[in-house]
């Protein structure tokens, strides 16, 4: 299940998660660009006491051009160079964005 954040949760930053960071989503469609933040956190019986979050072993990931954060299944993205998608409007394809692309 993937849920819509308005508000970001607690997540544990990885630079090696999807590399660059940008990936697409199955749930939402081949279509959309999406940020990999991090690996979702949230707390456990022990966090009270040792202020440690665990991970859910979802990833968090944001709309690019958007705010709303959302909870993911590392099974349902894949990796999106950046030259694939737009930077302002996030849509795969697109290219209004001002970045170089080559051909």
């Amino acid at each position: 299940m993937s849920g819509n954040r308005n508000n970001c949760e607690a997540f544990e930053e990885d630079d090696d998660l999807y590399g660059v960071g940008s990936v697409t989503s199955a749930i939402y469609g081949p279509g959309v660009a999406l940020y990999a933040l991090g690996w979702e956190t949230a707390p456990d019986k022990e966090t009270e006491w040792s202020g440690y979050e665990q991970r859910t072993g979802r990833v968090l990931c944001v709309m690019v051009g958007d705010d709303c954060y959302f909870s993911q299944d590392p099974d349902d993205l894949a990796p999106l160079d950046r030259e694939e998608y737009c930077g302002e409007c996030g849509q795969v394809g697109c290219q209004h964005d001002g970045y170089e692309r080559e051909g």
